[in-house]
């Protein structure tokens, strides 16, 4: 089950006896055991809840499900990270998924066992994991890619009491597309220090850049908007930040080269006589960052653009073969603007 319907069922508190959070989104599966714990102890009963690692011994486990709760309603116990959810078990392993195999079918009303396993992806296939989701509730707690972070991302605000204008709203969605990764709780961080300033609920462009400066996923953005903009002197002091950040060159080229190729793409829509609205469907972007592509794809013909995407596949082979010398990358950054 994904995410948010897991939420959902929540809300209709709809309870299982048995629950596994699984999914490289720790953030998510923190954040599910967290609003599932307040629904089935409210009171926040420390004695209600047992943890185990995945050092714990299985049938110290199960006999802990077994045992009824003196002054809560519910047994819960919440086991993380257990090795019978690896694709490779031992002898032992596979004898300790038997045990869970068996026991799960017949669980005590009173009790709940909650599995968290973020560790690498479950075998869907499996019959422990058939097992659970004929029982249970198997939540699915997966990164998230960034034009799916509409929700989150307005949903966080809501609850930081902060509010994006368009520019900043668009600027936010954009520089996240430049990490290689997506990573919801350094997201989440970054959006509480927007709180240190109680008489900023309004954010806007300058004020987040300002606050995300510092982030080098944002500074590679912030490079490719110059380099958008034919702004070479602003371009060669952000690669220079870069260098100093330890940032290796082929991070910076792997991001310029899905940019080059996104405004090659909107160059060839533009030539269609796709309109922009057509081309932000084509290409999952936000409207004004659209915009901003095609404002861009001006200062640029289709011929320097092809020769871009050639220049940026040598600097790629060169650096692959043992060349790391800065003037490769300065060199490219400055033939872009040229």
């Amino acid at each position: 089950m994904k995410y948010n319907d897991a939420i959902k069922q929540l809300q209709a508190k709809q309870l299982k006896s048995v629950y596994l959070i699984s999914g490289e989104e720790l953030y998510l599966a923190e954040n599910y055991l967290k609003k599932l714990l307040t629904l089935l102890n409210p009171q926040n009963d420390e004695e209600a809840v047992q943890y185990f690692d995945s050092t714990a011994d299985t049938k110290a486990i199960l006999q802990a499900l077994d045992s009824s709760p003196f002054f809560s309603e519910h047994n819960i116990i919440i086991a993380k990270d257990l090795k019978i959810f690896q694709n490779k078990l031992s002898t032992k392993d596979k004898e300790d998924e038997q045990l869970f195999l068996d026991y799960i079918a017949n669980m005590p009303d009173y009790s709940i066992l909650i599995l968290q396993y973020n560790l690498g992806k479950i075998d869907k296939r499996r019959k422990l994991i058939k097992t659970i989701e004929k029982f249970g509730t198997i939540v699915e707690c997966e990164a998230i890619a960034y034009w799916n972070i509409n929700d989150w991302l307005n949903s966080r605000l809501r609850e930081l009491n902060l509010r994006f204008d368009r520019e900043a709203y668009a600027y936010f969605l954009e520089a996240i597309k430049s990490m290689e990764k997506i990573s919801l709780g350094f997201l989440d961080q970054e959006l509480q220090k927007l709180t240190l300033y109680p008489q900023k609920t309004l954010i806007n462009r300058q004020f987040l850049e300002d606050n995300f400066s510092s982030i080098p996923e944002i500074s590679t953005f912030r490079l490719w908007e110059a380099l958008g903009n034919k702004d070479i002197a602003t371009a060669l002091e952000l690669f220079t930040i870069q260098q100093q950040a330890g940032i290796h060159p082929l991070r910076l080229l792997k991001f310029l080269a899905r940019q080059i190729d996104q405004l090659w793409h909107v160059k060839i829509y533009l030539s269609e006589g796709q309109s922009t609205k057509q081309i932000a469907s084509i290409l999952k972007l936000h409207p004004f960052i659209t915009e901003k592509i095609i404002k861009q794809a001006q200062n640029f013909s289709l011929d320097k653009i092809q020769q871009m995407i050639i220049d940026i596949a040598d600097a790629d082979y060169k650096l692959k073969t043992g060349s790391n010398e800065p003037a490769l990358i300065e060199n490219f950054l400055i033939k872009f603007c040229l």
